[in-house]
């Protein structure tokens, strides 16, 4: 039974009560809605469910009515709260079936249904059995009220409160779903995103597999130059999968001829170029029959700017190309260069014989290109090394420097009595101890041969 105090639980408070349930002025701004506010009254005393639907029946906030839902025991309220998992707000009775029923069941709202939302007023007529400032700090309510204080105008406040504390927490919580949402599809553009790169980047790479099989066989078999020049090796190291620097070989009338060649770029483009390089070398040598190697980087360069129509267009690709022609009657060995050099190494001597500055192919302004030809008499065992710039320029050490190329010569004069399998072993070991972590910086092309008549 209600205590005699509880009689003043809806008493007027003052003279206002014409505005009492009025709207709240958020309402304004918010649009209509035919859905009901669901408020659950929780407690075993009959006259307070009748009292409170009484007193809030034209109640409305946000365009919204009320709908009530009754529990008159706490063991009824958490069985309704889970199929009506909408409720907004919840005014509890602490004193029902038992003196702490109220407490136990925002227990179990909070860790056994796992409701977060719903806002949660106690009341009390029996302040004693729970007191005010414990049960605020250790539950999660929105109020905590002694009935003798819920008059009307009071009971609006609390009620508004309340749905108003819901409304922005199912705000936030619907603006977190779609958060949710949006990062979910966005993650699952970016998956397919992802996946469509990742098959791009495999065909891409299947793709440049291929071409680096085509690079691969259009280079000089091992085994036909070891026939000619049994005492060399070959150190060819790709930046990529296929490489602007390629090395090239003929044999021609008796001469041999064997070039390292650094074309403009790596990569791709870089390998593109090797084609064209080795198609005019062996077009000008083998079909032409071409063998003095001055002439034959001066033929290379005139068809280099055809092909890619350099005086007509802005294109300045090139390449740079040592070349050396083994004349075996005159025992000498020629030599030309369009920026690249070469090292010879003879009586325990090392020289080197710098090319032209000109490359090959590439923006031409004098009138007539025309490269040097240098002969060496080969009396005596001769070490020949060409190379392209890739090793030189290789960025590492301790102090993340280029390798430079009077290290280079330095490290070929001190290996060139080793052979050449060792050569090539000790050049490989070093340019990776001198890279170290860092990623190659160009295609790497080493060529080292030996000639004794």
């Amino acid at each position: 039974m209600m205590h005699d105090e509880d009689e003043l639980l809806f008493a007027d408070d003052d003279s206002d009560n014409d505005l009492l349930f009025a709207l709240d002025d958020d309402s304004e701004n918010s649009p209509e809605a035919s859905e009901c506010w669901k408020i659950m009254i929780v407690d075993d005393e009959e006259q307070i469910h009748t009292v409170t639907r009484f007193a809030l029946g034209d109640y409305q906030y946000k365009n919204r009515k009320l709908e009530f839902i009754d529990a008159y025991t706490g063991e009824q309220a958490v069985q309704l709260l889970q199929d009506h998992t909408d409720v907004a707000l919840i005014l509890l009775d602490v004193v029902m079936e038992s003196n702490h029923a109220g407490l136990e069941v925002i227990d179990k709202i909070r860790t056994d249904l796992k409701n977060e939302f719903v806002r949660i007023v106690l009341r009390t007529g029996q302040p004693g059995q729970a007191p005010e400032d414990e049960v605020i700090l250790k539950y999660d309510i929105n109020d905590y009220k002694n009935k003798t204080e819920l008059t009307d105008k009071k009971l609006f406040t609390t009620i508004t409160t309340g749905l108003r504390s819901y409304s922005d927490i199912m705000e936030i919580e619907h603006y977190r779903q779609n958060l949710e949402s949006l990062v979910v599809k966005r993650t699952e553009e970016v998956v397919k995103q992802k996946e469509i790169i990742e098959q791009i980047n495999r065909d891409m790479t299947a793709s440049i597999s291929y071409a680096s099989r085509i690079q691969e066989a259009m280079l000089p078999h091992w085994e036909r130059i070891k026939m000619f020049i049994p005492e060399m090796f070959i150190f060819f190291q790709p930046r990529d999968i296929v490489s602007g620097d390629f090395y090239w070989f003929a044999e021609k009338d008796g001469k041999l001829l064997i070039a390292a060649i650094d074309c403009t770029g790596h990569g791709v483009p870089g390998a593109f170029m090797s084609m064209v390089g080795d198609a005019h070398l062996n077009q000008i040598v083998n079909a032409d029959g071409i063998t003095s190697p001055e002439v034959v980087l001066g033929k290379l360069h005139q068809r280099v700017r055809q092909s890619l129509k350099q005086a007509e267009t802005q294109n300045r690709d090139g390449m740079d190309m040592a070349l050396g022609v083994i004349d075996r009657y005159r025992q000498t060995l020629e030599y030309a260069g369009a920026k690249s050099p070469l090292v010879y190494i003879q009586n325990q001597e090392l020289f080197e014989i710098k090319g032209d500055r000109t490359p090959v192919g590439g923006e031409q302004k004098e009138a007539h290109r025309v490269y040097t030809k240098h002969t060496l008499k080969i009396d005596q065992p001769t070490w020949v090394y060409m190379f392209s710039d890739g090793f030189a320029d290789q960025f590492g050490g301790p102090e993340f420097k280029k390798f430079m190329g009077k290290r280079l010569r330095e490290l070929l004069f001190e290996i060139h009595l080793k052979p050449f399998t060792e050569q090539k072993a000790i050049l490989q070991q070093t340019f990776e101890d001198w890279k170290g972590k860092e990623r190659q910086t160009d295609d790497v092309l080493v060529v080292g041969f030996k000639i004794v008549f």
